[in-house]
């Protein structure tokens, strides 16, 4: 395994969600060093903090990470960054860790599966919001359910997104929908399924939507069968279903821009203090067998950059402890499917069916 595991890098710590993460770390006593590309935005929070930083591109890691065991990953977009980090990681011998939930940085990291084993490296993208509450609320529901063999996911923020993840997910609109159908990642279209979430305390409308549980739930699980949805107004459901046809339109980079723009007229870098205290956050779950049996389970937690910061550092945490292989991992299987029961802020709750 990598040397040096408690010494770390955040990368990216001077955007929304790096400040939360980077918090989070000097609150459980780390003083990691920080890094980006950008010193004009690096600099400050280094010095308010008193700790080192390193300058350089995502290209240029392999040669600035030395020295240290844990690299966490807080700089999106994760499809650009995460490959390039991984590389690196993979090569001077660090842990990785990102804050993604995209399917394209999930798939790469698993193929990347071999190198890491050789190099005793762990490889878990995804340690926020992205996705550990449903990773682990799936992973708890298998052993609930084994022969389990369909698996349904939500999720609901809690309030509105911040300005990154809403680029994020402005960016995929060309890409439309996922499923999982028998093991295979399934190209569908935008809202391709629309349903009542029954959610702790309340029921919500919810729409299909390309979350990286479709690829990393049958890593975890072997659950062959998996959708996922987002809990919005019903109306906001149709909408995406009906962009469908102009997908493709909405996709071109003027329209992107354009719609970046207008997004950005609407929301903030991220909610305020108050808000991260106020909101609350909330996940459901079902699994179900061929012949009927089912299982479903719910969690809620904090709002979702207060999770997103409890979680990623939670998840250094625990791995510095680890003794087995390297390789690619989900959440739940490095760190278990209890670990939010393990953990303050989180209520869940299993409910087996018939």
């Amino acid at each position: 395994m990598p040397k040096n595991r408690d010494d770390w890098i955040i990368y990216g710590a001077y955007g929304y969600a790096g400040e939360l993460v980077l918090e989070e770390a000097l609150a459980q006593g780390r003083r990691p060093t920080l890094a980006g590309r950008n010193e004009a935005k690096l600099k400050p929070v280094a010095e308010t903090h008193g700790l080192p930083y390193r300058v350089f591109s995502v290209e240029d890691a392999a040669q600035n990470i030395d020295g240290a065991g844990t690299l966490i990953n807080c700089a999106g977009p994760f499809d650009i960054t995460s490959e390039p980090m991984m590389d690196a990681c993979l090569e001077r011998g660090l842990n990785y860790f990102d804050l993604t939930g995209e399917i394209a940085v999930f798939q790469a990291a698993h193929a990347r599966h071999d190198a890491a084993l050789q190099a005793g490296v762990i490889l878990c993208p995804g340690v926020g919001f992205d996705i550990v509450p449903t990773d682990c609320l799936a992973a708890m529901l298998k052993q609930q359910l084994p022969d389990a063999t369909a698996l349904e996911l939500a999720f609901d923020f809690g309030t509105l997104p911040s300005m990154g993840t809403t680029v994020t997910g402005i960016q995929a609109i060309g890409l439309g929908g996922v499923v999982r159908e028998n093991g295979n990642v399934k190209s569908v279209g935008l809202g391709h399924r629309i349903r009542k979430i029954p959610f702790p305390g309340k029921t919500q409308w919810g729409t299909s939507v390309p979350w990286g549980d479709i690829f990393t739930s049958q890593i975890s699980t072997g659950i062959p069968n998996a959708i996922v949805y987002a809990a919005l107004p019903l109306l906001a459901c149709w909408t995406f279903r009906l962009i469908n046809p102009i997908r493709g339109f909405l996709a071109r980079p003027a329209m992107q821009k354009q719609l970046i723009s207008l997004a950005g007229k609407f929301l903030s870098a991220g909610p305020d203090a108050a808000a991260r205290a106020k909101h609350r956050t909330r996940f459901w779950g079902r699994v179900a067998t061929d012949d009927g049996r089912e299982c479903s389970g719910t969690i809620v937690g904090p709002s979702t950059y207060v999770l997103t910061a409890d979680t990623a550092i939670g998840v250094a945490l625990q791995s510095e402890s680890w003794d087995g292989d390297g390789g690619y991992f989900t959440a739940s299987m490095l760190v278990g499917a209890d670990f939010l029961t393990r953990r303050n802020g989180y209520e869940v709750q299993l409910t087996n069916g018939n």
